[in-house]
């Protein structure tokens, strides 16, 4: 009996040890009596696993169940998140000040996180250009083309540093990590580019032949699949409407200020012209502009004009209080400045529009105000 129970404290003691695990410690100076939480990223969303509440040295130490494949943790303090990843049995050391914690804090003892350090600091780079852009766009500013041009240009540089990371480890947490990044709620990479999709389908080729059981590598091959069929899908409808008829426009499809999807080519179809604005709401010439155009509606609705005016607002909120009281189509473009849709049109400056008649297409490219009604009375 005696000899039994030795064997099972054995086996239990065994098993015990062989439980992969990970620890991530150290100190949060100046955050006496607040609470650490350590978080889990698996689900998508932030699920609490740990906490401590801490004392004047700050000092913490959270240990847990090491994943089976790379995954995502953030540690959170009041508002405050660091990310970080596990992908093996690791110990990660970590020391910060509770003023600066997401920002000025250190990491170490694994690569990845290392280098997912990297992503954040160049991608909070990255956001502060694009945000100097959106302020100027907003306050209609002469530094507009100079400030897209920058942007452009780190936007370039940005995705060249994050290739380099990506090709040294395709499989890796921060590979992965990469692929995700956002700015202003907007994808760096995009997997309907089709330079984008090259990168992100590396990674996913990565995963599925290290992790094939990972539900990161299903949601990596699911997202890359889908954009390839939509490619193929637009690629095939595109050469079905050049042989049924040939257009000068491109097409348009976003959201009004009520979630409803709006689509140009529709409103083309329904109406003899259509003039496509692209605005901002939030400059100074947008009420003038916006009266004028409501005068031309008013008075040439009836007669076969329509409006389909895309917003690069970068506030959604103000957009929509604004939109809310114009009679004609309002959409907003989510990707604001760095909008593939005025890319297309080739928009340099704003207010620009485009008057596109039923029959022909877009017959005139307009960027002063006071050439609109000429445009629109010659095609009606």
């Amino acid at each position: 009996m005696r000899k039994w129970i030795f064997l099972c404290a054995i086996a239990v003691a065994v098993t015990s040890c062989s439980k992969r695990q990970f620890t991530i410690e150290g100190d949060v100076t100046g955050a006496h009596g607040q609470m650490l939480y350590l978080e889990s990223l698996a689900t998508g969303q932030p699920v609490a696993i740990d906490s401590v509440k801490l004392d004047d040295k700050g000092a913490f130490k959270f240990k847990q169940e090491a994943p089976q494949y790379p995954e995502f943790y953030q540690l959170r303090l009041n508002g405050a998140l660091v990310h970080f990843a596990v992908d093996s049995t690791e110990t990660l050391s970590f020391s910060a000040q509770a003023a600066d914690f997401a920002d000025g804090y250190e990491l170490t003892g694994s690569d990845e996180c290392t280098k997912m350090r990297i992503v954040t600091d160049e991608s909070g780079k990255l956001k502060r250009r694009i945000n100097e852009l959106n302020q100027a766009v907003s306050a209609n500013s002469n530094q507009v083309d100079t400030l897209r041009a920058q942007a452009i240009q780190a936007l370039a540089e940005y995705k060249e540093k994050m290739l380099n990371l990506v090709l040294e480890n395709p499989a890796s947490a921060a590979a992965y990590y990469i692929v995700f990044q956002e700015i202003n709620g907007s994808r760096v990479f995009d997997p309907y580019d089709a330079n984008d999709r090259k990168l992100i389908a590396a990674v996913a080729t990565s995963f599925d032949m290290h992790y094939p059981e990972s539900p990161r590598t299903k949601q990596l091959k699911q997202m890359t699949l889908e954009a390839i069929a939509a490619e193929r899908a637009a690629r095939q409808s595109n050469e079905a409407d050049l042989e049924a008829k040939t257009t000068s426009y491109i097409d348009v499809e976003l959201y009004d200020q009520l979630g409803r999807k709006q689509t140009l080519g529709e409103l083309v179809k329904a109406n003899q012209v259509v003039l496509l604005s692209f605005t901002a709401y939030q400059t100074d010439y947008s009420p003038a502009y916006n009266m004028k155009l409501a005068e031309l509606y008013k008075k040439y609705k009836g007669r076969g004009l329509e409006i389909y005016q895309v917003s690069l607002d970068a506030d959604e909120q103000s957009w929509k209080v604004a939109a809310d009281n114009l009679p004609w189509v309002c959409v907003r473009d989510p990707q604001g400045v760095y909008s593939r849709n005025a890319a297309i049109y080739n928009v340099k400056t704003l207010p620009t529009c485009f008057v596109i008649d039923k029959n022909d297409g877009i017959v005139k490219r307009i960027e002063k105000v006071g050439e609109i009604e000429g445009a629109i009375q010659s095609r009606l």
